[in-house]
């Protein structure tokens, strides 16, 4: 009996001693388009659409920044770029659903705030020293580039009119971070909660340790407990 019971206590006490709590997948953080949210553009080829049409599209929105949604659409999202200042001019449109990035959070710098000056040459030239000016500058705000075989041009807003220009070649603007870091703190924040999920039992698993604990000193009461039998045999 001693024997029956000892062979079916070992695999118990194994079974309690390598038991470890299965870790609980978190959930990573999701958005989705909705209205009044955020999208951000990952790719080199998310255009501004004039409408809801592939061959209407103004300029290829800046990459790393972000637009907002007013319309989610499974196909073209109506979106916002930009807004209203002295140089700038908010725009409405649509964007392919499919290149955009939803975020779950209100971005400190959504657009590309980028201004640059273009040069116009007068034709017939001027006389010098006459008050006649051959040459104006003017400051223009840039929207994003639009390309045509192997030409590239800037879609600009001058003077309250919107038009395109050859893309100057010193024309650059910074990267936006803001989606980069959102990424890492997320990544270090599900890290931490997985970690911390590990390290606790399911109501299942906790069960299971108390039957178990339950169970062990009764096997093991009963293994050790003395036999009633006298130690020598009578013989009859």
């Amino acid at each position: 009996m001693k024997k029956f019971i000892l062979s079916a206590l070992l695999p118990l006490l194994f079974l309690l001693s390598t038991f470890s709590p299965v870790p609980v997948q978190s959930a990573s953080a999701e958005s989705s388009l909705v209205a009044d949210s955020y999208a951000c553009i990952l790719t080199d080829e998310a255009f501004f659409y004039s409408s809801r049409d592939e061959k209407r599209g103004l300029f290829l929105l800046p990459k790393t920044y972000y637009v907002k949604i007013i319309e989610a659409d499974p196909e073209f999202c109506r979106i916002e770029y930009l807004y209203d200042d002295a140089y700038v001019q908010k725009l409405v449109g649509y964007a392919k659903t499919s290149d955009l990035t939803p975020v779950p959070y209100v971005p400190k710098r959504p657009y590309l705030y980028r201004l640059i000056e273009v040069s116009y040459t007068i034709g017939g030239g001027g006389v010098p020293n006459s008050g006649f000016l051959d040459q104006i500058t003017v400051t223009c705000a840039y929207y994003g580039d639009y390309r045509i075989g192997s030409e590239t041009y800037s879609y600009i807003l001058r003077d309250g009119s919107f038009g395109y220009i050859p893309k100057p070649v010193d024309l650059t603007y910074d990267t936006n971070t803001e989606y980069a870091e959102w990424q890492e703190a997320n990544a270090k924040q599900e890290e931490g909660e997985e970690e911390e999920e590990g390290e606790q039992a399911t109501p299942a698993q906790i069960a299971i340790l108390i039957a178990l604990c339950l169970l062990v000193p009764v096997l093991a009461a009963l293994i050790l407990r003395p036999s009633k039998r006298s130690p020598y045999d009578t013989e009859e």
